[in-house]
């Protein structure tokens, strides 16, 4: 049997205890890298996935059942399940690909996400494959393609984990509607997992699954936080319409496109329900 990924990861934390140069902080952010990799492989990934599931699973029931899933999350409602574990789960079966969506998916959806820690994560996953790789754990060719999928992840990231924290700042600021405008009624919201359709000069404008055909906006946002912004990214979002204006109401994470595309366009590996 080949060795597990959890050996791996054993491995590479008492490796990094043995070193002379060996920092604490080092070591305690290591091992919370691989604590929230192992999040998402075990309850977000499709390694874990029940041999009776169905093969199809449309990406609205993935998204209710994800946030009902969160949602008993945060009121202490969920037990682990102590048959989902790592100790059994090959190395091999580990690709680029659940690299690439736990850096720019998983992590992002984390409150404390920001881009020095999105830094940190990937360059312990780096260390670790240059690791594994060493020990002959894992073969050129797939060590090349992980690592060059972190690599070219990692820009996108940071960039989301940064723009999604300018939004915040931005909504929390009251979102550019002057103090007047803030006591009028919306006549209409707007909410779910928008898509970014078009980035004009000041303008913003997206796009729902629910209705891809239908552009709403402009939203109007300042160029700082444009620039962190590209067409394809999809944002949680809620909005508002008032006065024939569309304004951010409340703001969730920001996803690059590289991990959320339409279905149609990249083969995403199934999630759990």
């Amino acid at each position: 049997m080949s060795i597990t990924l959890q050996e791996t990861f054993d491995r590479f934390l008492l490796d990094l205890q043995n070193q002379d140069h060996g920092e604490p902080e080092s070591i305690q952010k290591s091992e919370q890298t691989f604590q929230f990799f192992s999040e998402y492989l075990v309850y977000y990934s499709d390694l874990f996935q029940p041999d009776d599931m169905e093969e199809e699973v449309s990406s609205q029931a993935w998204e209710e059942s994800l946030d009902s899933f969160i949602t008993k999350l945060m009121q202490g409602e969920h037990q682990e399940d102590p048959a989902l574990s790592l100790d059994e789960l090959p190395l091999e079966r580990v690709t680029g690909e659940y690299l690439r969506d736990f850096i720019a998916w998983h992590l992002l959806r984390e409150p404390s996400t920001n881009s020095l820690m999105v830094q940190e994560c990937t360059e312990t996953l780096l260390s670790w494959l240059q690791f594994i790789h060493k020990h002959h754990w894992i073969e050129t060719k797939p060590f090349e393609a992980s690592n060059a999928i972190l690599q070219d992840t990692l820009p996108d990231a940071k960039r989301a984990a940064i723009a999604a924290h300018l939004l915040l700042y931005h909504i929390r600021l009251g979102g550019g509607v002057s103090p007047r405008l803030r006591g009028t009624r919306f006549s209409s919201f707007k909410e779910g997992h928008a898509r970014i359709a078009q980035i004009k000069t000041n303008e913003l404008w997206l796009s729902f699954d629910s209705e891809p055909e239908k552009l709403i906006g402009p939203i109007m946002l300042p160029e700082a936080i444009l620039q962190q912004l590209r067409e394809g990214d999809v944002i949680d979002i809620e909005l508002g319409l008032r006065d024939d204006v569309w304004n951010i109401v409340d703001i969730g994470p920001v996803y690059p496109a590289i991990v959320y595309v339409p279905a149609e366009e990249m083969a995403l590996p199934d999630k759990l329900t």
